[in-house]
């Protein structure tokens, strides 16, 4: 009798008494909350971290969540959040923001922010899925342009044979070019020759193709 009263006693004494979050900008407190399913109560002892960390992980803007006990009764919990760098179509004119590995982080936005567009490919699904395979060179080629210089894409999408084109704007006069990139290889060369001629560039309303990068050429649409 003596002994249960003492492990009901410990048992008390190691309950959860606050969880603290940190890092939720996007995720609304309630949010994490139900989802890590921890709360006042609970044993500190017996906390499922692992089953916690993978459903906070299931809410479409978690990249990470780090779990902590601070004894004897302090739960942290530290989210890092998810990066928009783009946007998709989910239905015609009906856009949604993406991360740099293709997570869709919302549903349709009623007023889209300013960030490069995705098109010529599969819908986006819901929040928390990813873009079809179609879409990773389109990401791809995002990531290769934002570690040139002089210039900025606004918009990359597939043409009616599949291959890639992107809208460009240079820095730092603002002169927007239309750019042909072919098929998915040499992304990185590609970006590099487009980096290396737009300065010299006319706007003119020709297409800068760079399907060939060590030949980039300026020809009109069509040719």
């Amino acid at each position: 009798m003596l002994l249960g009263g003492m492990i009901a006693v410990a048992a008390g004494a190691f309950e959860v008494d606050r969880v603290d979050f940190s890092g939720l900008h996007r995720v609304s407190y309630d949010e994490a909350s139900r989802a890590a399913g921890i709360g006042p109560g609970d044993f500190m002892g017996t906390l499922d971290s692992d089953g916690a960390r993978d459903a906070l992980g299931e809410l479409p803007w978690v990249l990470s969540a780090h779990i902590r006990r601070r004894w004897p009764g302090t739960v942290e919990i530290d989210i890092v959040e998810r990066v928009p760098v783009a946007l998709a179509l989910t239905a015609p004119d009906s856009w949604v923001l993406i991360d740099p590995h293709g997570r869709v982080l919302t549903a349709a936005l009623a007023s889209p922010p300013a960030l490069p567009r995705l098109s010529g490919i599969s819908a986006a699904p819901a929040p928390g899925g990813y873009l079809a395979p179609d879409a990773g060179a389109l990401l791809d080629v995002l990531d290769a342009g934002g570690g040139q210089g002089g210039f900025a894409v606004t918009a990359v999408w597939r043409d009616g044979r599949g291959d890639m084109r992107a809208r460009i704007r240079r820095q730092p006069d603002g002169a927007v070019f239309e750019t042909a990139l072919g098929d998915d290889s040499a992304i990185g060369a590609k970006t590099a020759a487009v980096a290396a001629v737009i300065g010299d560039l006319e706007p003119s309303g020709a297409i800068l193709d760079v399907s060939v990068p060590h030949l980039p050429v300026v020809r009109a649409e069509g040719q």
